[in-house]
């Protein structure tokens, strides 16, 4: 909606009978104390509630409050500020603690209160916007657009709307909003009631009983039924005593008593599955976290995709290795510890030009000694192959020149007839 220009808005204001006038004027210097107050209330962090009158939040807050904001009219400024500036509005506040009284123009605040410019400006910003109220509501009635109230004059309407309405004044969106959300929860309570209606003896007993926030969730779920794929076939006795009662009356369970029941489920199907385990498998997992553990448990039914073998020179840490070697599934983050395992490992394997004897040993070492244990089975045309790796040993040792592709090549053909398992750098 576009709003009138100033000058249309002045033509409205004056067509105004005496009592919309007052009304008007009457409503905005409310409305504007309660928008002062709220302000100061929160830079010096009193709390207020609804049902506070301004008296008593006055009565916290003991500063400046407003007493008046006088409007000149368009173009007009018959008003004065205590600087001398002549004023279209005028604001008359007065100190709680000392009586004194001030006139001001929203340029003088912030010098003669001694409140922070944020609170000034939202003083300012307040003001503005009660004037649009007032704007929004001439601008409504020079376009005659009146919401049809007398559709909801049943409902309990707070009674400045009532009167708005009974004078002429057309209200503005936030009322309109207002009545539209009271006017909802009035037909919300309308189907809860008939819901409740429907309810047999004992039903309805049990529902009075209840708090009114879950006494609507469970009218208005009604419609929904008995959730029975929610119920546990197990025994019931451990569940809380509510949720039994609804069951038992065949009443919709509330989404709290959803959730227990979840979880009821959830902790029925972790004691199972730790059953099944063996007391070694079982004391190990309980050593996990409770998440850990589910995670585990979850997965018992999956293959495992690891073996001792597999793991056998793999810098991984002995969690992940004794969980193999249970046969239990693997943790996310062992998996993820394996995966960066075997990319240092091919980090390693494609850097042989920095090879040192110390990285040797540490990567075949394991190798070298099995083929050792061996070495009287060596084939008799390998055995210089096993001669040949001693001496480029020897030679990396020594610091002389060390063909690493060449050890290796010589040291996976022993393994072979041998029988001896490979390190994974072969």
């Amino acid at each position: 909606m576009e709003m009138l220009s100033r000058k249309q808005l002045e033509t409205t204001m004056d067509v105004l009978t005496e009592e919309q006038r007052d009304f008007l004027e009457n409503k905005l210097k409310i409305r504007r104390k309660s928008q002062w107050l709220q302000i100061l209330a929160k830079y010096k962090g009193v709390d207020i509630t609804k049902e506070m009158s301004m008296e008593e939040i006055e009565e916290k807050i003991d500063d400046w409050i407003l007493i008046d904001c006088l409007d000149g009219g368009f173009n007009k400024r018959p008003y004065k500020c205590d600087c001398g500036q002549p004023l279209r509005f005028q604001y008359i506040i007065q100190n709680k603690k000392e009586g004194e009284v001030r006139k001001l123009g929203a340029n003088c605040f912030e010098k003669y209160l001694s409140l922070p410019a944020s609170v000034i400006k939202d003083v300012k910003s307040g003001m503005y916007d009660i004037n649009l109220e007032r704007d929004e509501i001439l601008t409504k009635l020079h376009k005659k657009l009146f919401f049809p109230l007398s559709r909801y004059l049943h409902l309990h309407l707070p009674s400045d709307i009532l009167e708005q309405h009974e004078i002429g004044l057309p209200l503005t969106n936030v009322q309109i909003h207002l009545v539209e959300r009271i006017n909802d929860r009035y037909q919300e309570e309308k189907r809860l009631s008939e819901l409740f209606d429907v309810l047999s003896g004992p039903q309805k007993a049990y529902v009075s009983r209840m708090n009114g926030k879950d006494r609507r969730e469970l009218l208005l779920s009604l419609d929904n039924g008995y959730i029975e794929e929610l119920v546990p076939d197990e025994d019931l006795s451990d569940l809380d005593e509510g949720i039994q009662k609804h069951i038992e009356l065949g009443l919709p369970l509330l989404e709290k008593q959803q959730e227990q029941i979840i979880a009821f489920k959830l902790e029925m199907k972790r004691n199972k599955s730790l059953k099944r385990l063996t007391v070694e498998q079982r004391n190990w997992v309980l050593e996990f976290n409770r998440i850990e553990q589910n995670e585990i448990l979850e997965n018992l039914h999956q293959p495992s995709y690891y073996s001792i073998s597999k793991l056998n020179g793999l810098p991984v840490s002995d969690e992940v290795i004794k969980q193999v070697q249970l046969n239990l599934p693997l943790l996310n983050r062992h998996q993820a510890e394996i995966r960066i395992a075997k990319q240092k490992v091919h980090e390693a394997i494609n850097s042989d030009s920095a090879i040192t004897f110390s990285m040797l040993m540490d990567r075949h070492l394991q190798t070298l000694r099995a083929v050792r244990e061996k070495e009287d089975v060596i084939p008799p045309g390998l055995k210089k192959d096993w001669i040949k790796i001693q001496e480029l040993s020897l030679n990396l040792q020594n610091g002389h020149a060390f063909d690493y592709g060449l050890f290796k090549l010589l040291l996976s053909n022993l393994t072979t007839p041998l029988k001896v398992e490979k390190d994974v750098y072969l």
